[in-house]
């Protein structure tokens, strides 16, 4: 999942270095899983669906979990109906960990209208964010040498977030790369458990919160809404909700409902 999966990752606020930089364990995740996804805006109407497909495969001896992510809709920074599909790649071996993503947007007459890609080298703690936008005939390159093992892409991170420790206050640090492109601090919080309406009937599900660690960088005292996920109680602890802002404070609230197939 990206901004185009997960969106609200977006809006977190730089904090400084994580003390937490270990990696997240392999969840427990299959070849063949797929999913569909209604976002809403919160005040109603839906504003773009999308449907995931995911693999598990060796490669060069290397463990590594594919997920592919197809959707159709409105998505920041567009105002006009595009489809886009996102593909990322993690090392599903000893550890879970991003190793690239590459989301290409499209308008309906089939027309590329913007690439991103996210490269990781955990040899070096550097990783690449490129953006290619054919709109504006623009080429930006960023380079992060400070990636921890414990950074995050928002491309498959509710996979990730399957090996949170449910069940407990334990609060779980970790870093994101975002696709503003930036990298942010933040922390996963259990807020209890709830019970989630589905297409699939009543479903109980712990409820996670994202907490941004706020610093003296990029602060403006702005008001950021609280963010949500919900994972079921039963293993594998799959997505099933999400409630927060789409891609940042300028974007609309929404609400993500999650089918798992």
């Amino acid at each position: 999942m990206n901004k185009y999966i997960i969106p609200i990752l977006l809006i977190l606020l730089v904090y400084g270095a994580s003390s937490y930089a270990e990696p997240f364990k392999v969840p427990p995740i299959s070849p063949g899983e797929k999913g569909t996804i209604v976002t809403e805006y919160k005040d109603g109407g839906v504003r773009w669906k999308a449907d995931w497909t995911t693999d598990v495969y060796t490669e060069n001896g290397v463990k590594k979990f594919k997920l592919i992510f197809d959707a159709k809709g409105v998505t920041s920074p567009f105002t006009q109906k595009a489809t886009w599909r996102s593909v990322s790649i993690w090392k599903a071996e000893d550890e879970f960990i991003p190793l690239s993503s590459e989301t290409k947007i499209k308008d309906l007459s089939g027309n590329l209208l913007m690439i991103d890609k996210k490269t990781f080298n955990h040899k070096r703690n550097s990783a690449v964010f490129a953006r290619e936008d054919l709109n504006l005939g623009t080429y930006n390159r960023k380079l992060y040498d400070d990636i921890t093992s414990d950074t995050l892409i928002v491309e498959g991170l509710t996979y990730a977030l399957r090996e949170l420790p449910f069940g407990t206050d334990k609060t779980v640090k970790a870093k994101i790369l975002s696709n503003e492109p930036e990298l942010y601090n933040v922390e996963f919080k259990e807020r209890g458990i709830e019970k989630i309406q589905t297409a699939d009937g009543e479903v109980e599900c712990y409820k996670i919160e994202i907490i941004p660690k706020l610093g003296v960088i990029g602060v403006f005292k702005v008001f950021f809404p609280k963010t949500y996920f919900w994972f079921t109680v039963e293993p594998p602890h799959k997505w099933v909700r999400y409630e927060g802002l789409e891609n940042g404070i300028d974007t609309p609230a929404v609400i993500m409902k999650v089918t798992n197939n």
